[in-house]
C-alpha cells in the first residue's frame, strides 16, 4: 500500500466530514494486507460521542450482499435452492408464479422499489402478509429496479430454508470469519459502540436500533437491512472475497459461488447487475479506476462497500451522513471520488 495515498485519503475525508458526515471509518485490504482508520465524530445531538475504529454502524443495505447473498450462496451450495427455482415453490403464499431467486438476486423482479409497510402495519405477520401481495410493475427480466422488496422476500426464503437470516449469518458467516461485532440488533454491551443515525420525532436520535422502518417492523432483522457491523469485521468479509473463499483457513464461500456473484445477469438493462452487488457502470459512484467487473454496494446510512478481484483491492467506507437528518446528501456526489482515491493507495 502507498502510504502517501492512504494519508492523502485520510486528509480528503476529513476536508468532506464537516459538510457531508459527522465521523467515518474505512478500510483498504488486499490479498494480504488490511489498513483501518477513523475521523471525527460518532454522534453530536443531543451529545457528542467520539468516533473510534470500532465503532459499530447501521449498515442499511450493505446487509443484502453481506448478510443475505451470502446466505443464499451458502444454501445453493448445500443443494437448498437453485437460482433458477421460483419464489413461490419455496414461499407458497407469495402471489406470483413466474418470479424466481434469480429474478430478487438481480432486482429484475419487477417488484417496486419499496412500500413503507411500517406506516399502516402494526406487527411482522402482517408486514409479511402485505409483502406477499405487492404487484409487480415490470415484468420479470424486463428491467432492473432495485428493490427492498425482494431482499425481503430472499429473507424469508432464507428462513424457510434454514432459519431466520440473523441467525443463519452469525452461524455460517459472522462468526467463521471472526466477525464479532457484527450482529442485528445490537445487545446492550454493544450500544455504547453505535454510532447514531437520524433523529425522528417518533423515534427521538436512533443509536443501536435499526434506521430503516421496514426492517424495524420486521423486528430489526430483515433480508434487506438490519445488520450492525464495523470497518475492521468488514475487512476481513472483504478478505474472503479476495481470497476465492477462505479465511484463515475457514472454507466460507466456493470460488464458485464468489463467480457467480461476480458475473453480469442484465446486459442490454439500464443497470449492470451480479448477484445482488452492482457492478462497475460508467458514470456511477463506483468511480473509474476499479476493474470492469469491481463489485459495489451502497448504504442509506451513509455506507459502502468496493471488491475488485481483478485487482485484489476491497474498500469499505462506514459514515453516519443521515445524522442527524437525511436531508444532507452531499456524500453521494462525493463517493466516486473516495473511491477513486481509495483505489491509488493500491497503485
Amino acid at each position: 500500500m502507498d502510504h502517501e495515498r492512504l494519508d492523502y485519503l485520510k486528509q480528503y475525508l476529513k476536508k468532506k466530514m464537516n459538510d457531508a458526515f459527522p465521523g467515518t471509518c474505512f478500510g483498504i485490504v488486499t490479498r494480504d494486507r488490511v489498513h483501518t482508520d477513523f475521523l471525527g465524530k460518532a454522534q453530536i445531538v443531543p451529545s457528542v460521542k467520539e468516533m473510534k475504529i470500532d465503532t459499530i454502524f447501521d449498515l442499511a443495505s450493505l446487509t443484502k450482499v453481506i448478510a443475505t447473498v451470502t446466505s443464499i450462496m451458502i444454501l445453493l451450495g448445500n443443494g437448498e435452492l437453485r437460482l433458477s427455482e421460483r419464489v413461490k415453490a419455496i414461499l407458497p403464499d407469495f402471489k406470483y408464479e413466474n418470479i424466481t431467486i434469480l429474478h430478487l438476486l438481480t432486482h429484475t423482479s419487477g417488484l417496486p422499489a419499496d412500500v413503507k409497510f411500517y406506516k399502516f402495519c402494526n406487527s411482522r405477520e402482517e408486514v409479511i402478509d402485505r409483502l406477499y401481495d405487492v404487484s409487480p410493475i415490470y415484468k420479470p427480466g424486463e428491467k432492473v429496479i432495485y428493490s427492498d422488496l425482494g431482499f425481503m422476500l430472499l429473507g424469508l426464503v432464507i428462513e424457510k430454508l434454514a432459519e431466520p437470516v440473523d441467525r443463519f449469518a452469525s452461524k455460517h458467516i459472522f462468526l467463521p470469519l471472526e466477525m464479532s461485532d457484527t450482529c442485528y440488533n445490537p445487545p446492550a454491551e454493544k450500544m455504547a459502540r453505535c454510532a447514531a443515525t437520524e433523529y425522528q420525532e417518533s423515534r427521538g436520535v436512533i443509536v443501536g436500533k435499526v434506521h430503516d422502518g421496514n426492517a424495524y417492523a420486521m423486528g430489526g432483522a430483515s433480508g434487506h437491512a438490519g445488520l450492525f457491523s464495523t470497518a475492521p469485521d468488514l475487512c476481513n468479509f472483504m478478505s474472503m472475497i479476495l481470497n476465492e473463499g477462505y479465511f484463515q483457513g475457514r472454507k466460507i464461500l466456493s470460488l464458485r459461488s464468489i463467480e457467480l456473484m461476480n458475473r453480469c445477469y442484465t446486459d442490454g438493462l439500464n443497470e449492470r447487475r451480479g448477484l445482488g452487488w452492482q457492478l462497475k457502470t460508467f458514470g456511477d459512484s463506483i468511480g473509474e479506476l476499479v476493474g470492469d467487473n469491481a463489485m459495489y454496494h451502497t448504504g442509506f446510512t451513509g455506507t459502502s462497500m468496493l471488491i475488485d478481484r481483478e485487482r485484489g483491492f476491497g474498500f469499505v467506507l462506514l459514515t453516519n451522513r443521515v445524522h442527524p437528518t437525511r436531508d444532507n446528501d452531499k456524500l453521494l456526489n462525493y463517493r466516486g471520488h473516495i473511491n477513486n482515491i481509495a483505489t491509488t493507495v493500491i497503485g
